[in-house]
């Protein structure tokens, strides 16, 4: 029984904390910031550096236990410009709680940041898999 317990217990340290993920507003920071960030508080994150697109410039971390990718666009000068995060409908009613208490819901798959008008979330179901981007809205 105490075995399962440790297990537990480092499982769950390691676990990506969603809601403190997304309490973060990463459109602007530069790449170093984010590496820092990602490193010292999600520690569940790794840089993957083997599977890359050289068409993009990005960071891309993954997260094996919850099944979750997140990418971080960036411009010419190393700026966060679009962050994306994908996982499997295993963690989907958790990302929709945070969302709901952190930001300001638009409607069931778009949200907006209590602080900054210009940054919009959205969902986007597929068959396997969700997909929540932060970007700055669009021009009108």
């Amino acid at each position: 029984m105490r075995v399962l317990l440790i297990i537990w217990i480092a499982l769950s340290s390691m676990m990506i904390k969603v809601d403190s993920f997304f309490g973060v507003n990463y459109i602007g920071m530069s790449k170093n910031e984010i590496k820092q960030m990602i490193s010292e508080n999600h520690k569940a994150l790794k840089l993957n550096t083997v599977n890359t697109n050289d068409k993009y410039n990005y960071l891309k971390y993954e997260d094996r236990i919850n099944e979750i990718t997140v990418l971080f666009f960036l411009s010419e000068d190393d700026n966060c410009t679009l962050v994306r995060l994908m996982s499997d409908y295993s963690n989907i009613n958790d990302i929709l709680d945070d969302l709901n208490s952190i930001y300001i819901p638009i409607d069931k798959s778009n949200w907006k940041f209590k602080d900054a008008e210009n940054l919009i979330i959205n969902l986007e179901e597929g068959d396997w898999f969700f997909t929540i981007t932060i970007r700055e809205k669009d021009k009108e």
